[in-house]
C-alpha cells in the first residue's frame, strides 16, 4: 500500500479510537461529566441555540449548524432541544439509515455532558 494511502487510514483509526474510548470513559464516569436534564436540553431548541442528546450524551451542535456544514441541511433542526437518538440512528427525513462512523466521530467535538437519568 502506498504511503500516502496509509497515513489517512492511520488518522481515521486514531479518530475512531479517540471517539470510542473517549465517549466510553465519559459514559463510565471516569472523567468529570456534567449531567444535563431533558428539561435543560429543551431550552436549547433552535438553530441558533441547539443542544441534543444522542445515546446518553449531550451535544451542543449550534456552531455546526451555523457553519452550514450538515449534509442533510435543516434536517438537523428536528433534533434540537430533545433526545435525538432515534433521529440520529434512523434519519427519517433522509436516507432512513443510521449516521456514518464519520458523523459519529464528529460528535465528540460537540460533547458537553451526559443525559441525566
Amino acid at each position: 500500500m502506498e504511503k500516502n494511502k496509509i497515513v489517512p487510514l492511520i488518522i481515521l483509526g486514531l479518530i475512531a479510537a479517540t471517539v470510542f474510548f473517549g465517549v466510553k470513559l465519559f459514559e463510565s464516569g471516569k472523567t468529570t461529566a456534567k449531567s444535563i436534564t431533558l428539561a435543560e436540553i429543551a431550552k436549547h431548541n433552535s438553530g441558533t441555540d441547539c443542544w441534543m442528546a444522542i445515546e446518553g450524551n449531550v451535544y451542543d451542535v449550534t456552531s455546526f449548524i451555523a457553519d452550514g456544514k450538515h449534509p442533510g441541511g435543516d434536517a438537523i433542526l428536528q433534533g434540537c432541544g430533545k433526545d435525538a437518538t432515534i433521529l440520529f440512528n434512523t434519519r427519517p427525513m433522509g436516507s432512513g439509515t443510521p449516521h456514518s462512523d464519520r458523523a459519529r466521530s464528529m460528535l465528540l467535538q460537540f460533547l458537553i455532558g451526559v443525559l441525566a437519568k
